[in-house]
């Protein structure tokens, strides 16, 4: 688990005002997905990483390695990647779901815990509330999920209309 000061020396990128909201967010998932010994390791509950918009599967590398360092094994540790432009929740919920009965039958868990980043969390927010999710999540963390809305997701889209891929 990553000090205060160690939670800042990893994330430089970020501007000050982001830092408290990201290092908040991974404390709460260092207090929802306890930290178990190897003899533990099968009881604890697969993790699905659902990264945010203009992002893909490999944003968690990071996280990837400090829940490693915490106990988890890459058998524990799936990244959901999907592709953002497809923005209707119910689409990527529904694809999410999959994904989460996916690596449920994979690991034999019955449940497993949700970090989601920004757009992310929308996604699969909708999928627990709405989707069928809740049966299937027993953690849902998100991490700066607009889960009140924003003023400023039309910057993305004009960033994807601006800027060639």
């Amino acid at each position: 688990m990553l000090t205060a000061r160690q939670g800042l020396q990893a994330l430089p990128a970020l501007p000050a005002l982001l830092r408290f909201p990201v290092l908040l967010a991974l404390l709460t998932l260092c207090l929802a997905l306890p930290a178990a010994s190897p003899a533990q390791a099968s009881s604890r509950n697969p993790v699905v990483l659902v990264h945010g918009y203009n992002a893909d599967p490999g944003v968690w590398g990071a996280l990837r390695a400090d829940l490693r360092a915490a106990g988890y094994t890459d058998a524990e540790l799936f990244s959901f990647g999907y592709d953002t432009h497809q923005s209707v929740n119910e689409v990527l919920a529904g694809r999410l779901g999959a994904y989460v009965d996916q690596v449920r039958r994979e690991t034999g868990a019955a449940k497993v815990d949700v970090v989601a980043h920004s757009f992310g969390s929308l996604v699969s927010r909708w999928y627990v509330k709405f989707g069928g999710g809740a049966a299937a999540v027993d953690h849902w963390v998100s991490l700066a999920g607009p889960n009140r809305g924003t003023s400023t997701a039309w910057a993305c889209a004009l960033w994807d209309q601006w800027v060639p891929p």
